[in-house]
């Protein structure tokens, strides 16, 4: 199977996360299933590290009937596909679906001509009718040994006996050598490859142009327990993922217009007609354009990637647009910080001045999260601070955490320098450019010749 029709299968431009379940008893399976789909992973598979492969068969069973529609693989422990392929056929004949089989020991052999049985385990995968598609280990962890100078001979030939070749590194939870996987991408050309040990979401920026999939445990694990998923790491890997998938697919865009300059999204906001001199643009008519609001949120995204993120807060009214659209790149819920009397349940609130001088109140539903918990907060702009300001009272009256500020830009106020000081924000305009200049004087060059049917799609 080629890289294309891999990703075409998953429906993604970027690597697939495959969480690895190990298995203890059928609770205990399908409690971390529930934990992949909540996180939005794509399917999952199920190993029975502890086990033989009997009782496993009736956990598979159950697994497949709480989750009929969710992809789902199996690893049968020590076992190569020509045991495992019968038994495959077996349950699909039973109704028990099993989307795919992986391998630790594909048997393939680069010192070897002849490939005896990798032969033997693919005729007995095409007599027994189990169709499904196949992992086939290849210098494996706890595997034969091979030679790091047969690595590249070894991938090759693994791609006309497997779906999608996948190796590992030397123990479990520890990371592939990068010089080991970028020999198997050589080596397996366009041919799907899948690494199967120590990726995290702190160490997936190096693999994520050589590998298609990512079999993963220990890395998205709560710590020192083996065997349940922790999901606050599963969203952070599986947003780091999609956000190289959503920054390649901008790129290919950017490149075939020909975009060099990164604050070119910016020129998608249209002038406020009503107020020339008024502090800020009008997003909406860059969110018109598809390329300019995935590469807004893209930017605004980023800094958080590796950042503990719970909830995002968007603030009346303006911030429930990025807020929204950023929560869902994120994994998190979202929360809205309203204008007083907007809501209906029971709420606490604060009031401030706004950059008009009026007072203003602002509200936060109570309870809104439990004590602790990070939030970001995002707004469409950011001038003097004041609507700011009152939703940091209102997150750390609950005994929130503030996680950062996400917003397209802060002026250099005396309390957006402050904000920057304290917190962790993320701004679509970089800060000292001559764009923040233009933006503190609240009129940017560019309107002046300002062409409005730019924005449109």
């Amino acid at each position: 199977m080629n890289r294309g029709e891999f990703r075409k299968y998953f429906k993604t431009m970027g690597p697939v996360v495959l969480p690895v379940i190990h298995v203890l008893d059928v609770g205990q399976a399908k409690h971390n299933l529930a934990t992949v789909v909540r996180c939005g992973a794509p399917g999952a598979f199920l190993i029975n590290h502890d086990f033989e492969i009997s009782p496993f068969l009736p956990i598979i069973e159950e697994c497949r009937r709480a989750y009929p529609d969710l992809w789902l693989g199996i690893n049968f422990l020590g076992v190569s596909g020509a045991k495992a392929f019968p038994i495959l056929s077996d349950l699909a004949e039973n109704g028990v679906v099993v989307d795919a089989y992986w391998a630790d020991d594909a048997r393939i052999d680069e010192r070897q001509k002849e490939q005896t049985e990798a032969d033997s385990v693919e005729a007995i995968r095409k007599s027994c009718g189990w169709r499904g598609m196949y992992f086939g280990g290849t210098a494996f962890k706890k595997q034969r040994p091979v030679e790091p100078s047969k690595y590249h001979e070894a991938a090759s030939l693994a791609t006309g006996y497997m779906d999608v070749v996948t190796t590992s590194g030397i123990a479990t939870g520890r990371s592939a050598d990068i010089e080991k996987i970028r020999t198997f991408r050589e080596g397996v050309n366009n041919h799907a490859l899948a690494i199967a040990s120590g990726i995290t979401p702190e160490n997936v920026g190096g693999y994520m142009d050589l590998a298609d999939a990512f079999l993963v445990a220990t890395g998205i694990n709560y710590p020192e327990d083996f065997y349940n998923l922790d999901p606050h790491r599963l969203r952070r890997l599986l947003e780091r993922t999609r956000h190289y998938a959503a920054r390649r697919r901008i790129d290919q865009k950017d490149a075939s217009a020909g975009r060099k300059n990164p604050d070119w999204y910016l020129k998608h906001m249209a002038p406020n007609i009503k107020d020339p001199k008024m502090a800020w643009l009008d997003p909406s008519s860059a969110y018109l354009n598809a390329s300019a609001f995935h590469a807004m949120l893209d930017d605004l995204c980023e800094p958080y990637i590796d950042v503990r993120v719970d909830v995002v807060a968007g603030i009346d009214a303006a911030g429930y647009v990025l807020g929204a659209a950023i929560a869902e790149r994120l994994g998190t819920g979202f929360l809205t910080v309203r204008k007083a009397g907007k809501l209906p349940v029971p709420a606490d609130q604060v009031s401030f001045v706004n950059y008009t001088e009026r007072t203003q109140y602002m509200e936060l539903r109570k309870p809104a999260f439990r004590k602790g918990a990070y939030v970001l907060l995002v707004d469409q702009w950011v001038e003097t601070g004041g609507t700011m300001g009152a939703a940091i009272e209102l997150v750390e009256g609950q005994g929130g955490e503030v996680a950062g500020i996400a917003t397209i830009c802060i002026e250099d106020t005396p309390a957006g320098k402050a904000l920057r000081e304290r917190y962790l924000c993320a701004t679509s305009v970089t800060p000292g450019s001559d764009l923040q200049s233009q933006c503190n004087h609240k009129f940017l060059d560019y309107f002046k010749n300002f062409d409005w049917d730019v924005i449109l799609p």
